[in-house]
C-alpha cells in the first residue's frame, strides 16, 4: 500500500497537475489585485442585486450595412470555424455579418464553448443583427443560475454528486425560448463542436450528422458547460462537459472530412497566431517552481491548437482572424467575459471590422486560384 501510494504522489502527470492548482489560483488572485473590478463584474453576474441596473435598450453594434467584394470565393464552400473563449466569441457574430455583407454565406460552423452560444443562433437561421439583440439583450439570471444551496451543503455530502457552481438548467431554457425545438438535424447550416464524456474519459464531437435529434438548446448548454462552472450535461446516458479544455480549435471535422474550400478561423482564446505567454524572468520571481509550472499549465493545450490549425492550413485555405484583444479573456478574463456581457458589442464590432479588412485584402483573383499571404493583422493563407 505505502509503494502504491508513493507511485502515485511521485507520477509526474499528477505531480503536473497538483502544481497547477496553486497557480490558477495565483493567476485569479494576480488578475483580482491588478483590476479590482473583476469582483465587480462576477459579482454582479452571479448575485445580481435590485439595484443593478441593466440597459434595457440594447446598442447596435454594427453600421449600415456595406456593400462590396460581392463575389469573393464564389462557388467556394466557406466555413466559420471559431474557438472557445467565452464571451469573447460574440466577435464571430461581425464575422458572419460582413461574409454575407460580402454575399459569403457560410456553409458550415466549427464551434467550441462560448462560440456556440453566438454559432448554433447563426446556423439556425438567424441573421446577425437578430443575434445580436438576441444576446445583447440578456440579463444574468437569463443564463446564468448558480446553485448556492448545493454548494452550501457540498461539504456535508462531501461533495458527493456536486460537479459545477451552475446546473445550466437557464441557457438551455433560454435559447429554447429564442430557438424553439429546433434540433441541430433541423439547422439550415451544419454545426460541429467537441464535447468530453466524464464516464469515459474522451473527446467526441457533437455535429448536425452524428446527433441530429439533439436540440439545438440542449446542444448549446453542453458546449459551454466549463468544468466546475456547471454541472455536466446528460446526454445519452453520458455526462458532457465542455471539449474545450482538451481542444480549443474546432478543426478536426473539417480535416477528417471534406467540408469546405475556406476557413475563416475565429481566435478568441490566444494570443493572435496561438503563441502562448512567455516567462522571461521566472527565475527571478518568487515560487519558482509554480512559475514553471505556470508555464506548463497551458502547453499541450496550445501545441494541440497549433497542430490543429496546421492540419486545418494543410487541407483547405485559411484565413486566421484574432477580434479581440488576448487581454480580455486572459486569466479571469475568460470567467468574467462570460457572466458579465456588457462589452459583447464591442466585441460584435471588432469581429465585424476584422472580418472587413480580410475581406478588403483579399486580391482579385480568379476563381480557384489561392490567395496570397497578406498578414497576421487581418488574415493570411496558412502553409
Amino acid at each position: 500500500m505505502g509503494v502504491m501510494a508513493l507511485d502515485y504522489l511521485t507520477d509526474l502527470a499528477r505531480m503536473g497537475q497538483y502544481l497547477r492548482h496553486p497557480v490558477r489560483a495565483g493567476l485569479v488572485w494576480r488578475a483580482i489585485r491588478e483590476d479590482s473590478a473583476i469582483l465587480a463584474q462576477l459579482r454582479r453576474g452571479l448575485l445580481p442585486l435590485p439595484v443593478d441596473r441593466f440597459d434595457d435598450e440594447v446598442p447596435a453594434p454594427f453600421p449600415s450595412p456595406r456593400r462590396g467584394r460581392r463575389g469573393v470565393w464564389a462557388g467556394k464552400r466557406v466555413a466559420v470555424v471559431a474557438t472557445g473563449g467565452s464571451g469573447a466569441l460574440a466577435s464571430t457574430v461581425g464575422v458572419v455579418r460582413a461574409l454575407q455583407e460580402a454575399g459569403v454565406q457560410p456553409a458550415a460552423y466549427g464551434l467550441c464553448s462560448g462560440s456556440a452560444m453566438f454559432g448554433i443562433p447563426l446556423a439556425a437561421g438567424r441573421t446577425p443583427d437578430e443575434v445580436a439583440q438576441d444576446l445583447l439583450s440578456l440579463r444574468p439570471t437569463d443564463y446564468l443560475d448558480p446553485d448556492w444551496g448545493r454548494l452550501a451543503l457540498a461539504p456535508l455530502r462531501l461533495g458527493r454528486g456536486w460537479a459545477g457552481l451552475m446546473r445550466g438548467e437557464a441557457i438551455e431554457a433560454t435559447f429554447r425560448r429564442l430557438l424553439g425545438d429546433r434540433t441541430l438535424g433541423d439547422l439550415p447550416t451544419p454545426v460541429w463542436f467537441p464535447v468530453w464524456n466524464i464516464e469515459q474519459n474522451r473527446l467526441r464531437y457533437v455535429g448536425s450528422d452524428t446527433d441530429p435529434e439533439l436540440s439545438a438548446a440542449r446542444a448549446i448548454r453542453m458546449a459551454v458547460a466549463l468544468p466546475l462552472a456547471f454541472d455536466p450535461v446528460e446526454y445519452e446516458r453520458r455526462s458532457y462537459l465542455d471539449g474545450g479544455i482538451v481542444e480549443i480549435l474546432p478543426a478536426h471535422p473539417f480535416v477528417e472530412a471534406d467540408r469546405c474550400d475556406v476557413a475563416v478561423v475565429v481566435n478568441g482564446f490566444y494570443r493572435p497566431g496561438f503563441h502562448a505567454d512567455e516567462d522571461l524572468r521566472w527565475r527571478e520571481e518568487p515560487l519558482s517552481l509554480l512559475r514553471v509550472s505556470g508555464q506548463t499549465r497551458l502547453m499541450g493545450h496550445v501545441d494541440t491548437a497549433r497542430r490543429s490549425l496546421a492540419d486545418l492550413a494543410a487541407a483547405t485555405e485559411v484565413h486566421l482572424l484574432d477580434p479581440v484583444p488576448y487581454g480580455k479573456v486572459q486569466g479571469a478574463g475568460l470567467y468574467t467575459q462570460f457572466v458579465d456581457r456588457r462589452e459583447w458589442a464591442t466585441f460584435m464590432r471588432n469581429g465585424y471590422d476584422h472580418a472587413w479588412a480580410m475581406l478588403d485584402r483579399l486580391p482579385a483573383r480568379a476563381e480557384g486560384s489561392a490567395s496570397p499571404d497578406v498578414g497576421e493583422a487581418s488574415s493570411r493563407r496558412l502553409t
